[in-house]
């Protein structure tokens, strides 16, 4: 095996467990504090009514769809990466949404205490997208090789 390759699944390996550990972070932190962090959701104006669901589901969500990211293999991993992927877009179509509208919203993105919703939030969640889409396409299974 070249380096190069080795390098590739390097990179590819520290992606993975980087968004891994990202999410269980996120997901962990909002689990601190339900009731603020559903307060942060309602702020958004999209589905105040489903903000308290969401606060109480989302954060284990995030916390599992991280750990299995980050450690698990095979379609447990494939999985975790689409579901990352489709939880990403999601977030960055909220964000953008409340920054186009200009509304006066925290992040909360990593529960309490987090900064306003601004440009910069929209491009590091796109960011976020780019990296989940990239572990996705790379853990994605391969024909014919039977490989994890």
């Amino acid at each position: 095996m070249g380096t190069e390759p080795m390098r590739s699944a390097a990179f590819f390996l520290a992606l993975r467990i980087t968004l891994g550990a990202l999410f269980a972070y996120a997901g962990a932190t909002k689990l601190l504090d339900p009731a603020a962090f559903s307060e942060e959701i309602a702020n958004y104006r999209l589905l105040p009514t489903l903000a308290p669901l969401l606060a109480n589901t989302l954060p284990m969500i995030e916390l599992l769809t991280g750990l299995v990211l980050a450690l698990g293999s095979g379609a447990w991993r494939t999985g975790a990466a689409l579901l990352a992927l489709a939880l990403l877009a999601v977030f960055t179509l909220a964000v953008t949404s409340a920054w186009l509208r200009g509304v006066d919203v925290r992040c909360g993105c990593f529960g309490t205490g987090g900064g306003p919703v601004d440009g910069l939030t929209v491009l590091r969640d796109l960011g976020f997208v780019l990296a989940a889409a990239l572990t996705l396409r790379h853990s994605w299974p391969r024909a014919g090789t039977g490989a994890d």
